[in-house]
């Protein structure tokens, strides 16, 4: 059953089976604070120190500017869908129960643009181009926990 954490974004159980572990990208200290929001139920970005533009994935050096320092900053995880794709063969068996799933490429307000699993809809339910969602975060079996979106409420139809 999906919970609102303390950091404000719905945390719910993953529906897929299996463990994550060997699908997240290797441990690294650039990404750490990332993964530790998420577990926290938070979404963060890296924001440069520079120029104050978010970004996603964390980097040494920010892609806008050049600046070698940067911050981590809280972001509500609201956006529009930039692009989307159905997956209607399972590459991979963590993913078998979800057939078919949508994953998106969301333009995150007021930041980068992230990509992640669309949630929550049924195989007959196109996102658009668009289309307002929100960020949740997904805890898997294993207890590791990543983002994914739905439909904006003001969606919601």
């Amino acid at each position: 059953m999906p919970t609102r954490s303390e950091g404000g974004l719905q945390v719910r159980d993953f529906p897929g089976t299996g463990e994550l572990a060997a699908l997240l990208p290797p441990a690294a200290a650039e990404s750490a604070p990332f993964f530790a929001a998420l577990a926290e139920g938070r979404l963060v970005l890296q924001s440069c120190s520079a120029c104050e533009r978010m970004r996603s994935p964390a980097a040494p050096v920010c892609p806008y500017c050049g600046g070698e320092t940067a911050t981590w900053r809280e972001h509500a995880g609201d956006g529009v869908v930039h692009s989307w794709i159905r997956y209607r063969r399972s590459y991979l068996p963590q993913f078998e129960p979800l057939m078919p799933y949508v994953v998106v490429c969301v333009a995150l307000d007021h930041g980068p643009r992230i990509f992640g699993r669309l949630a929550g809809d049924g195989p007959d339910r196109d996102p658009y181009v668009g289309m307002p969602v929100e960020t949740v975060v997904e805890r898997w079996p294993g207890g590791e926990a990543v983002h994914a979106f739905t439909r904006a409420r003001e969606d919601e139809q």
